[in-house]
């Protein structure tokens, strides 16, 4: 009885441990997402997009907070973090209200940035907006902001980029 409780209980971890495991740079797995929009089903498929590095460009410090999952990071002025922070899907405002990670500093005037994955976007689009409304022209993210993979999250002072890490 114990060692198959035990048995269960590995193959669980195990499991577990398998659907959270980020994927290498450049690769692309995807999961469907489906959403009513006026009356019709449209179906996307989104690539996981995992920011494994933050850098901080800016001489303030920045608040960056996953709204999915709560997690919260502070960065130093010129500062940057290691670690894995999956950027949201978002396919409609409530989604980008309770789902995006907010990017917030005070410069000359406070700043908040939603920034999320377009899961409409036939190329994995990670997209930021200064509001909490999905808007499918939203600024896109500079650089290797598509196609999902490890990434690196640079904050400028009027935009974001991002570069493709190993």
């Amino acid at each position: 009885m114990t060692r198959h409780f035990l048995a269960i209980c590995a193959t669980a971890l195990v499991a577990g441990a398998a659907l959270t495991i980020a994927p290498p740079a450049g690769t692309a797995t995807g999961s469907a997402h489906r959403t009513e929009l006026a009356g019709t089903s449209r179906e996307a498929r989104a690539a996981v997009t995992d920011i494994r590095e933050i850098v901080n460009t800016l001489a303030v410090q920045v608040q960056v907070y996953n709204a999915e999952n709560g997690n919260r990071v502070t960065l130093q002025p010129k500062g940057s973090w290691i670690g894995s922070m999956w950027v949201p899907w978002a396919g409609n405002d409530s989604e980008v209200q309770n789902k995006s990670i907010r990017i917030f500093y005070t410069d000359n005037a406070d700043r908040l940035f939603y920034l999320f994955q377009d899961y409409w976007a036939p190329n994995d689009q990670v997209r930021f907006f200064w509001s909490p409304k999905y808007y499918e022209h939203a600024p896109r993210v500079e650089g290797a902001g598509t196609g999902g993979g490890r990434k690196r999250l640079i904050i400028y002072p009027s935009n974001f980029a991002m570069e493709n890490v190993g």
